[in-house]
């Protein structure tokens, strides 16, 4: 049995006709703290943008992760963004070296748009999916994290 804490430290680059657009995290994805018993079948977590968590296969969420959240600034008052990826996300990983199994991470829930407040200010929840692969090698122990790159085009 398992215990591995994870989380993806998650930084967006913002491509916007106004220019002096920002965003700022406020938390980065962070998936808990999972048990994997056994690495022979294709498991997954699912952390969707509403922080709802979804397991499937032979893991198990010990302690709840939550959702990344940016906090975008700088746009003008109540003004509907509307948001795309630039590039997909998906991030290999070993981490502990080659002692421990692999595993991918893709983000998902990305919101399609979103209205700022009175500040100018629109929170933007993403959640991801944690996905093993099937092997030999076991996950060892210890906290795992990686940094990604989000390029977000927003246009209002």
């Amino acid at each position: 049995m398992r215990l591995l804490p994870y989380a993806v430290a998650v930084s967006a680059l913002i491509y916007s006709p106004y220019n002096f657009a920002n965003s700022i995290v406020q938390q980065h994805l962070d998936f808990g703290t999972l048990v994997i018993p056994s690495n022979s079948n294709i498991s997954s977590v699912i952390i969707k943008a509403d922080a709802e968590i979804n397991t499937i296969g032979r893991i198990y969420v010990l302690e709840k992760g939550q959702p990344a959240e940016l906090l975008l600034t700088d746009f003008p008052a109540h003004t509907q963004l509307t948001m795309q990826l630039v590039n997909s996300v998906t991030v290999q990983h070993n981490v502990q070296g080659s002692s421990s199994a692999d595993f991918e991470v893709r983000l998902n829930g990305f919101p399609k748009s979103t209205i700022t407040d009175d500040l100018g200010e629109a929170k933007v929840f993403i959640g991801g999916t944690l996905i093993t692969k099937p092997s030999s090698k076991s996950y060892s122990d210890g906290d795992y994290s990686s940094t990604t790159n989000l390029e977000i085009s927003i246009d209002y």
